[in-house]
């Protein structure tokens, strides 16, 4: 399995970054929580449900984009914008099971390890918010909790951690490793979702449906069948 290190670079859109210790803390504290009380390794928060309504948000992150318009300045150096996160804001947290975490799941918050915390823009699909009809995912078995799983835990910023998830996959709560499960035998048997919303979902660009498909194959076998090899998303 490749280290992070050796991977190839990985970049979205945007680029993000918490504006204090305080904001993320509290991002984190709230991430946490809900990841718990919902049984979702992958949890996804608005921005307004942690931090308060509207202008509350300000001051807690910012995102940084190159220019479309002028993408390099007189000088030549990349041209930057940054925006303040507000009501477009969402707060994403990938977790896993601590080692030795029962058979039950975990349970309280020793049990589970942060792999990483981060605050992105809302894209054209709110994973929060969608309707799993409209990535045709409404089939029995699967929840919000695994487009939670495909927006975060498989997004661009996080993608490259999957090694870290793997190892303690085995000790998450039995329903949520079903979800998963059949959520990604669903999108492989029947190919629901576009390389276009899969992108929107996820800012992990697939050349095509085929290579979609043979990832989302690939990360079936790594999670449940043992395949040794990490699948690696594009670039």
């Amino acid at each position: 399995m490749p280290l992070r290190d050796e991977l190839p670079p990985r970049t979205g859109p945007w680029a993000s970054r918490f504006d204090s210790e305080e904001s993320l803390v509290q991002a984190e504290d709230a991430l946490r929580a809900t990841a718990l009380a919902t049984r979702d390794l992958s949890p996804i928060l608005p921005f307004e449900a942690v931090y308060g309504p509207f202008l509350n948000c300000a001051g807690k992150a910012t995102a940084f984009a190159i220019d479309p318009q002028e993408p390099y300045g007189p000088d030549g150096e990349i041209n930057y914008v940054r925006a303040d996160f507000l009501t477009l804001g969402l707060l994403y947290g990938v977790y896993r099971p601590a080692a030795g975490t029962g058979p039950a799941g975990p349970v309280e918050e020793d049990d589970l390890w942060n792999t990483t915390v981060y605050p992105y823009p809302g894209g054209r699909i709110d994973p929060t918010k969608v309707d799993l009809a409209e990535l045709g995912l409404d089939v029995p078995g699967v929840d919000r909790r695994f487009v939670h799983f495909c927006a975060g835990a498989l997004g661009v910023e996080a993608v490259d951690d999957l090694g870290e998830l793997r190892e303690t996959f085995d000790a998450a709560w039995p329903d949520y490793r079903e979800v998963i499960r059949a959520g990604l035998l669903h999108l492989v048997r029947n190919r629901p979702l576009t390389v276009g919303q899969w992108y929107a979902l996820t800012y992990v660009p697939f050349p095509d449906e085929r290579e979609l498909t043979a990832y989302l194959g690939q990360l079936y076998a790594y999670l449940f069948d043992g395949f040794d090899a990490m699948p690696l998303a594009p670039a």
